[in-house]
């Protein structure tokens, strides 16, 4: 699972942006773009994540598997 690749694959599809992000989980900008280039996130920021776009950890960790 790449999760970096699987928030920015659901961002583009939310249509938002890593600062619409960080503003709707309340992180600083700079730690999305972190996250996006990482592989790994911990599963609570994960829910969040998912939360924010209205999906499910399951369906947003499924992009990061489809992306390979």
């Amino acid at each position: 699972m790449d999760s970096g690749k699987a928030i920015s694959i659901a961002l583009v599809k939310a249509e938002k942006t890593k600062a619409d992000l960080a503003r709707g989980i309340g992180r600083k900008p700079e730690t999305i773009y972190a996250m996006c280039k990482a592989k790994s996130a911990s599963t609570n920021t994960l829910k969040r994540i998912a939360d924010y776009l209205g999906m499910t950890v399951t369906e947003l960790v499924a992009l990061g598997d489809d992306a390979k």
